[in-house]
């Protein structure tokens, strides 16, 4: 709430300097003739009085010497924070502030700490930092000097708020999560021995002299193409580089012909519109309208986060715009909720040298207890988009997309922690999964997964690989457009072994595979399910293993099922068809439907069934259909939703 800024202010600064003045005069007065012990209770009811709370202002033509009030505001978000206490506020106005925001004070269950926009007016947090001093060194590339430096392969370049690529070959659009690549054509590696290693690839389109990629690095989806891996050119010629590399596993990371790769890190490779090299501090550039980049923004990223509340409690952070920067939390943060934002480039690396593992945790990162990510949009990220590693963290009603476009173990939201909520959010253009787990007892309920698996294969909408879900929740969300090579992706995916998951009510179509479990599945509940895939409505890997805890009930495939041994399989159907339009996703049953009162009474899952028994399936005949991904009329206008693609 916005007060007298003047007179609030004032007041509020004055009794704290009384109470903290007031006890340190009496105490000093009283020295002589009061005991230690009376001291306390002479001074209890002041030392516990609730103070006012206040409202600072920030403003870009601020200065932080002066009282923080709207005529005379702050210059900086991190002066307007430290000034705060419980159940303060800090109203930012309009502009662009280059800053990490590092949060030092907190507030309390009843009194938290809110920090927003002023009047809903529009505010950047810009993890990066402009490039001037532009000077042409041939042709239409510009050099200038550039201090920031995050690190070989960690730097990001953008010009007028948009990513451009590192120069590479080949060249590329600015599509991040559809990249051009090249494809392998024969491939010789030095050895299969998990470890440091090296190959040799060919591809006639390697048209550059001798020598021109050594230094540089390979981007490459080896052998089953899990996921992206860097490797280090040692040697190169017309046609063909040699690379070193480290091997994750011999039988299905070894490069091999078709594998998708592409070659930078050399300045040569500087040949197009939309590219940038650095060479030690010197940033050249080519800018997309192959101008002077003087006539444009053109920003280097110097900042991790926009925000950093891993030392605090009981804050709120709502309605900023993020750019170039993400937020942070820690294992030591409670109840810190991020409403309503937006958050473009949230992650950038184009280095993964241990394989298919992220270099860093990435995106929003929640780590604490009850902290939330609510109402927000979250767009382009190299690694994860949402990352989930604390106790009862909630995801609510967001959209996310854009989301490993660097093509690792990465995901669209990440969710490692116990207890956690998952509902209502929309994810979409990922370069792996959707959901990742490797959590305990989350609920995953609600949400829209769709065009994931762009740069990788044998994956899922939702996937995780051999953990105890402790009683998981996966329920009422919806898994849909995802193809790939090899293995083929998958809408729901328990790899590896798997152990307490209730997995009922979703629906799942235009997948190579709707549902895949590998390996012994144990307590794994299965019911009411729609899963229809091109090629397998439920399948397994070619291993016989024990399902014989694993309930598969009041289902409907469409397609082929193979599964494990012994699993119990009740009222089931295969090869189910009659739908309003399943090419669009409305699996609504048709009236003549066997599905239609074939089920069987599963409480509480099939409670509030209509007719003698439940349908089988996730939609019940003569109810709503369930809704399922973002309420888009609470969350901010995503920032680059005109050039995406919109879902079924």
């Amino acid at each position: 709430m916005v007060r007298s800024e003047v007179n609030n202010k004032e007041v509020v600064m004055a009794l704290r300097f009384s109470a903290k003045t007031r006890f340190s005069a009496a105490s000093a007065r009283s020295r002589k003739s009061a005991t230690k012990s009376q001291i306390p209770a002479r001074f209890e009811p002041l030392e516990s009085r609730t103070l006012l709370s206040a409202t600072w202002f920030v403003a870009t033509n601020g200065s932080d010497s002066n009282p923080g009030t709207i005529t005379k505001p702050f210059l900086t978000i991190q002066h307007g924070a430290d000034m705060t206490h419980a159940g303060d506020t800090v109203d930012v106005r309009a502009g662009v502030y280059h800053e990490t925001v590092t949060l030092h004070n907190s507030g309390t269950t009843s009194q938290h700490i809110l920090i927003q926009p002023y009047n809903n007016e529009s505010v950047t947090i810009d993890g990066a930092n402009p490039i001037t001093g532009w000077t042409n060194t041939g042709g239409d590339v510009w050099t200038a000097p550039m201090s920031e430096n995050l690190g070989a392969g960690n730097n990001q370049v953008f010009i007028d708020n948009e990513m451009i690529n590192e120069a590479r070959w080949p060249n590329t659009s600015l599509d991040l999560s559809n990249p051009t690549q090249a494809i392998v054509a024969t491939a010789t590696p030095a050895s299969e021995v998990v470890g440091p290693n090296s190959a040799t690839i060919t591809n006639a389109g390697i048209t550059q002299p001798p020598g021109f990629w050594v230094g540089g690095s390979i981007r490459i989806g080896s052998g089953q193409n899990w996921g992206n891996q860097t490797g280090t050119i040692t040697a190169s010629g017309k046609g063909f580089v040699t690379f070193s590399y480290y091997l994750r596993n011999a039988k299905y990371e070894t490069p091999t012909a078709g594998n998708p790769f592409y070659l930078f890190g050399v300045r040569g490779a500087l040949d197009s519109p939309g590219e940038w090299f650095d060479n030690n501090g010197q940033l050249s550039v080519w800018t997309p309208k192959s101008d002077d980049p003087a006539n444009h923004l053109v920003e280097a990223k110097a900042r991790l986060y926009g925000f950093d509340a891993s030392l605090v409690s009981n804050v709120r952070i709502q309605g900023f715009h993020l750019f170039a920067c993400s937020i942070n939390t820690s294992d030591t943060s409670r109840n810190i909720t991020i409403n309503q934002i937006t958050d473009e480039y949230l992650q950038h690396y184009s280095t993964s040298v241990n394989g298919r593992i992220p270099p860093a945790p990435g995106g929003i990162i929640l780590r604490g207890i009850n902290d939330a990510l609510e109402n927000s949009v979250i767009a382009w990220s190299a690694g994860d988009g949402v990352y989930m590693a604390g106790s009862a963290d909630t995801v609510i009603n967001n959209v996310i997309h854009d989301i490993d476009y660097s093509g690792v173990d990465a995901a669209g939201i990440r969710i490692g922690g116990y207890g956690d909520t998952i509902t209502h959010n929309t994810i979409y253009n990922a370069g792996r999964s959707g959901l990742l787990f490797s959590g305990a007892y989350a609920k995953i309920t609600y949400n829209t997964v769709y065009h994931y698996g762009l740069q990788t294969t044998d994956l899922g909408g939702f996937y995780e690989s051999g953990y105890n879900g402790q009683n998981t929740v996966i329920e009422y969300n919806r898994f849909y457009d995802s193809h790939g090579g090899g293995f083929g992706n998958v809408g729901i995916m328990l790899d590896n072994g798997a152990s307490n998951f209730i997995i009922d009510h979703n629906i799942v179509w235009d997948v190579d595979s709707a549902m895949r479990m590998n390996l012994a599945q144990v307590n794994i509940q299965i019911y009411n399910n729609t899963l229809s895939g091109t090629n397998f409505s439920f399948d397994k890997d070619g291993g016989m293993d024990d399902w014989s805890t694993t309930k598969i009930e009041n289902n409907i495939a469409t397609m082929k099922v193979q599964f494990g041994n012994n699993p119990t399989l009740l009222d089931n159907l295969s090869n189910h068809g009659m739908f309003v339009n399943a090419a669009t996703g409305n699996f609504t049953l048709l009236a003549g439907s066997p599905a239609v009162n074939g089920g069987a009474v599963i409480p509480p899952y099939t409670n509030g069934y209509v007719g003698p028994a439940p349908d089988v399936g996730a939609l019940e005949l003569g109810l709503p259909i369930f809704v399922s991904g973002a309420n888009t009329k609470v969350i901010p206008k995503d920032p680059v939703a005109d050039v995406l693609p919109q879902g079924k």
